[in-house]
């Protein structure tokens, strides 16, 4: 049976983190149940939906450039959409800020308010840019549950375990954009798991601003692992972001010892510099945080790690960082996310002077960049020759004809002739490697 051709069409992209594509997701299934359809691009779609960002300046200047090239395609005549909206992170920050000037968004939809799109999306089209339509404010009674259809099957499902956050460091605007800690109950989230094994996947990617801050029905982290570990059908389980302050032993031990949890921790740092710590409000020392990657590394088989840094923070200086490279060497990490320090209006920072130049800033990031490079090389080069265990996931993008594998410990692998065993594990021996991604043949 075919589909209404008046059924309007929605696209939505997204911007930022995984937590955004697991509600891209679920918005998609709201739009769903409601008898929308969705497009094959933005150019074939009815309503454009920007699901944003507001994490570093950058990503909101990305966001006003989109909308601006979406009117300007509107205003040629170039675009069918003649509705473009605002979700996620910048739409809670911005709120009605967003409706005015000449690149207005049409509405503006709050991380807790994805239930009202289908009728938002309906009064949008009807009234054709003469009203402007915004729903925002956090809400302590909703979750949304993404669909599992929403993803291949056998590639890691992602499962938002909670939202929000409780820490407020400094510099961070996620406690304003997506208010405090909300838990979504063990409950949902075994119901959720059980709907994506049933669905064929085998994977799935616990997802928490601090997923490792995990608390409900007297229940830790630690526990919704064990939890989830014991049902059938599901075999693995990755997760992230975790927080320093919240990886003790209990935790690091339930790792180790349930062969369902992938061995890779994503526990960023920001910076290796005490004092800097302090001043982001991040409740750890430099030594704790080694002390944890120790303890994972005598408790964790095969464990790898990833974490973020921060340079040019306020009040930086030339001994700090160098801290903050000596914390590098020190943990040797598989991969790392770095910032130069970017000021988010409302934060606890943004009070501080900006004292670190633009170009200081940039060289600061550039030595940390080739530090890190350099450790992977080294890493990378000792694992030429190695068996290693891998879950074929996707065809990859380059080269032609490769397709891509995860080892539980997260490390990407590229193989040929694997047509037919998306999916399945395989094992591998390493032959080299490129950047971040390893090359190898399946034996």
């Amino acid at each position: 049976m075919t589909e209404p051709q008046d059924v309007p069409r929605i696209w939505i992209e997204t911007y930022g983190c995984q937590m955004n594509t697991y509600d891209t997701s679920a918005m998609y299934g709201i739009l769903d149940d409601h008898g929308y359809r969705r497009a094959g691009t933005a150019e074939d779609a009815d309503v454009v939906i920007l699901n944003t960002c507001s994490v570093r300046d950058l990503a909101e200047h990305k966001i006003e450039s989109r909308i601006g090239e979406l009117r300007s395609l509107q205003r040629k005549g170039e675009s069918r959409a003649t509705v473009v909206g605002v979700a996620g992170c910048m739409a809670e920050r911005l709120a009605g800020d967003l409706t005015k000037g000449n690149n207005r968004a049409d509405l503006v939809l709050g991380v807790d308010q994805y239930e009202h799109l289908p009728t938002m999306v309906e009064k949008a089209l009807r009234n054709s840019g003469r009203q402007f339509l915004v729903s925002t404010g956090h809400r302590d009674d909703v979750h949304y549950v993404a669909p599992p259809a929403a993803y291949p099957t056998n590639n890691s499902h992602l499962v938002a375990i909670h939202k929000g956050c409780d820490y407020k460091c400094t510099y961070c605007i996620v406690p304003m954009t997506r208010g405090p800690q909300r838990e979504k109950s063990p409950e949902v989230i075994e119901q959720e798991i059980r709907a994506i094994i049933a669905g064929g996947g085998e994977e799935v990617t616990l997802l928490g601003q601090n997923v490792t801050a995990y608390r409900a029905e007297d229940l830790s982290f630690a526990g919704l692992l064990q939890r989830l570990a014991g049902l059938d059908g599901l075999r693995r389980i990755r997760f992230l972001t975790g927080h320093p302050c919240d990886m003790g032993e209990e935790l690091i031990r339930t790792i180790g010892e349930l062969n369902v949890i992938c061995p890779w921790l994503h526990v960023p740092a920001q910076s290796g510099s005490d004092r800097v710590l302090k001043r982001m409000k991040r409740h750890y020392t430099s030594s704790e945080y080694l002390r944890m990657v120790e303890s994972a590394r005598r408790l964790i088989p095969d464990v790898t790690f990833s974490g973020d840094f921060i340079v040019g923070f306020p009040g930086e200086t030339d001994e700090d960082f160098r801290l903050t490279l000596e914390l590098v060497r020190s943990v040797g990490y598989d991969q790392t996310f770095n910032f130069k320090y970017s000021e988010r209006p409302g934060t606890p920072a943004a009070r501080l002077e900006d004292d670190v130049p633009l170009q200081l800033k940039k060289s600061r990031l550039e030595e940390l960049l080739s530090l890190q490079d350099d450790i992977w090389s080294r890493t990378a080069e000792g694992q030429t020759g190695a068996i290693w265990d891998i879950t074929l996931e996707e065809p990859a993008r380059r080269p032609d004809g490769a397709w891509r594998g995860r080892t539980p410990n997260n490390r990407k692998v590229l193989l040929k002739n694997c047509e037919g065993h998306v999916g399945q594990n395989l094992r591998v021996e390493i032959t080299g490697h490129e950047a971040t991604t390893f090359m190898g043949e399946a034996i």
